[in-house]
């Protein structure tokens, strides 16, 4: 009011809201990073508004999250994780852009450690998205994964992932809710795939090797490559 500043960020008038970013993030943890029956439960919540010539925009991510890990028989270990959550994106000017997607999901994973330096994991990772706005699409996903991991004394790393999406999706696919349903994948069958190597090349540069694929039914494989050095 007047000159007044107001120091509460919580306390403001929406109405006259132009831009937001709030970002929220709160665990609760039962033998964290132990690896002996851990459990940990997140809550998140993500709000972003941005001002643009063509209208705001403005995206609210709300998730519960449940995470669960067991190390048995001395080189396996479980782990599982619960998620539920709700994306909603509000535009100004553009209807056809606004979706309110509801996704629930679930993630079964076993990895064979067979020492400090080489892990090896399988994974399945189901997925449900319902869009409650316009066309209601909906999508069931099913991802198979296996992951490889390897670090030597020196420290340089290789890692490689091999992903296998199942998306029966329903709706019409280009859109741009179809488009964040989906992840940037198509319906039908997807695969991913990655190689990473890592070498600490003194005590001040590190080099990185990044590869990526991706392969979908009715579209090219898509190789892409990186190099870089840091200091």
């Amino acid at each position: 009011i007047g000159n007044t500043f107001n120091f509460n960020p919580f306390d403001f008038n929406e109405n006259k809201l132009i831009g937001l970013s709030f970002n929220l993030r709160n665990s609760i943890s039962f033998n964290k990073n132990l690896q002996n029956y851990s459990v940990s439960y997140t809550y998140g919540q993500n709000r972003n508004k941005q001002q643009y010539f063509i209208g705001s925009q403005e995206n609210n991510i709300k998730l519960h999250q449940v995470d669960f890990a067991h190390k048995f028989a001395g080189f396996w270990l479980f782990e599982l994780m619960g998620k539920s959550s709700k994306n909603n994106l509000e535009t100004e000017n553009f209807s056809n852009r606004n979706y309110t997607i509801n996704a629930n999901e679930i993630q079964p994973k076993i990895s064979f450690l067979y020492n400090e330096n080489n892990r090896f994991t399988a994974f399945y990772h189901f997925k449900n998205k319902e869009n409650k706005l316009l066309d209601f699409e909906t999508l069931n996903q099913q991802k198979i994964g296996f992951e490889y991991l390897y670090i030597n004394s020196k420290k340089n790393q290789i890692s490689a992932n091999l992903n296998v999406f199942l998306n029966d999706f329903n709706g019409n696919k280009n859109t741009p809710v179809a488009y964040q349903m989906l992840e940037g994948l198509q319906p039908g069958k997807n695969y991913t795939w990655s190689l990473l190597f890592n070498q600490k090349l003194n005590n001040f540069l590190n080099l990185n090797l990044n590869y990526l694929g991706r392969k979908s039914e009715n579209s090219k494989t898509i190789h892409t490559g990186s190099v870089q050095l840091r200091a």
